[in-house]
């Protein structure tokens, strides 16, 4: 208690005297490709209000990682190099008698680092976080828009009860403020401006304690939606193309994805998927799972309970038209004809070695491409090549092997067996923290299937009815 009133006091004292630096640490998908492209665009306005913003480099829709000079280094354990960086910004701070303000969702989980680098000095960490579950749809829109994923949104569920989660939570910012002193933190709670919240520009300016006849004056200049969630159209496309750009250089992804980011910011028409999208009894399981873990955020921050709460695109209804793919595919030709080119060439080669999965298959169908309709039953998943590298080590278990069969098992849909035989790899290794998220994976994909099959017998006439 003693220690806790001491740190309290320090960061009292501290917190009177303006901060030295400011660090905008994200969190990720709140908004913070817009608050460094504002910054970017008004750094000049800036300098005059007493913050000096180092440059860097926007891509073609305006978009960023904000400093990533910095928070690449750290991610990249260049700590000495991150030393400098952040040294040569303070001198140039300095001389124009400004604080340093930085931003990079890349420092969300940096804390560690960044206490020790800005020791001595007087620094305000500023942060957003929004609603988990609408953070989760966010997360799996990045893992299509970036990361080749082909995962549907269906798939999501299972998939994260398996999983820890504490940074959709929240639990990073607790790390923060036992860093630098709650007092030296300002969290908000994010609610995007289609669900009614004000822009997250002028909440940040509003968090640097810029006037508000000064807020006004900068928000007239700023430029449209920054890095806007991919809409359901342009996002259902880039899942069907990553069948093909997985195996293509990455420079394609990257026009693809600048392609269809700018066909995104562009389709006022269109929405993402918000959690209105979900049907009601996942979203109940996901919230569960996911604010019981917030729960300690929102007690110690209690100004982030309004990113708990339910938001207001939840009362939308979801969209039930069939998704148009032409016009973000037309949107495609148009930016990068050479690439959509090398696309269509793929596709055709990978049909010509007889790749024939479903979204495959519907991919070639969107490019016009011809192909010959799988026969008979769905092909059955066999080993991966990372499986194959597993059981073909010398040193592979017994639970290893088992552990192995439970995910071929799984991945065919035959959740019983595939949860029979993880359960034999947990009695092998009980302390194997990976077969334990299987073990939990599985579990909710059988109880899944069980409940369906449940509701199908409810659903069914019974022998007799009139």
């Amino acid at each position: 208690m003693i220690k806790n009133a001491i740190k309290s006091l320090r960061s009292a004292a501290s917190s009177a005297r303006p901060a030295e630096v400011v660090l905008h640490i994200g969190a990720p998908k709140c908004g913070s490709s817009a608050i460094q492209r504002f910054c970017v665009g008004q750094r000049d306005e800036l300098l005059t209000l007493g913050y000096y913003y180092p440059e860097h480099p926007l891509d073609v829709n305006g978009v960023s990682g904000g400093h990533t000079q910095l928070a690449g280094a750290l991610l990249n354990g260049k700590h000495e190099q991150a030393a400098a960086t952040l040294q040569r910004w303070l001198k140039e701070a300095r001389a124009r008698k400004a604080a340093l303000l930085l931003s990079a969702e890349a420092l969300y989980g940096q804390h560690e680092a960044m206490a020790e680098l800005c020791r001595g000095l007087r620094v305000k960490v500023v942060a957003f976080l929004r609603h988990p579950v609408e953070y989760l749809l966010a997360n799996h829109n990045q893992g299509i828009k970036r990361h080749f994923s082909t995962q549907r949104l269906g798939a999501l569920l299972p998939d994260l009860l398996g999983r820890s989660t504490g940074h959709l939570a929240g639990l990073p910012l607790l790390q923060w403020a036992d860093a630098f002193g709650d007092d030296n933190c300002h969290f908000m709670a994010y609610q995007s401006p289609s669900a009614g919240g004000l822009p997250v520009e002028e909440r940040f300016l509003q968090a640097l304690g810029i006037p508000e006849k000064r807020i006004s004056g900068l928000l007239e200049q700023t430029q449209g939606m920054t890095n806007r969630s991919y809409v359901k159209s342009a996002l259902e496309l880039k899942r069907l193309l990553n069948t093909v750009l997985e195996s293509m250089p990455s420079a394609l992804a990257h026009q693809v994805d600048w392609s269809l980011q700018g066909y995104s910011d562009r389709a006022r028409g269109e929405t993402g998927y918000t959690m209105a999208d979900l049907t009601e009894e996942v979203r109940e399981r996901l919230e569960e799972h996911l604010l019981k873990q917030m729960a300690h955020v929102v007690e110690r921050f209690p100004e982030l309970q309004a990113a708990a709460e339910v938001p207001l695109e939840q009362s939308h209804a979801p969209d039930t038209h069939w998704l148009d793919l032409a016009a973000p595919l037309a949107a495609l030709e148009a930016d990068a004809p050479e690439v959509a080119l090398e696309i269509q060439q793929r596709a055709v080669a990978l049909r010509d070695q007889g790749r024939n999965d479903y979204a495959f298959c519907k991919l070639l169908d969107i490019l016009g491409i011809e192909f010959s309709e799988p026969s008979g039953a769905k092909s059955t998943p066999g080993l991966t090549a990372h499986q194959r590298n597993t059981l073909n080590k010398e040193n592979a278990r017994e639970a290893d092997c088992l552990r192995e069969m439970a995910v071929l098992l799984e991945r065919q849909g035959l959740f019983e067996d595939a949860l029979f035989v993880i359960e034999r790899a947990s009695a092998k290794r009980p302390e194997g923290k990976g077969i334990q998220h299987i073990k939990a994976r599985i579990e909710q994909k059988h109880w899944g299937q069980q409940a369906s099959r449940a509701a199908l017998m409810d659903q069914a006439p019974k022998a007799g009815r009139s």
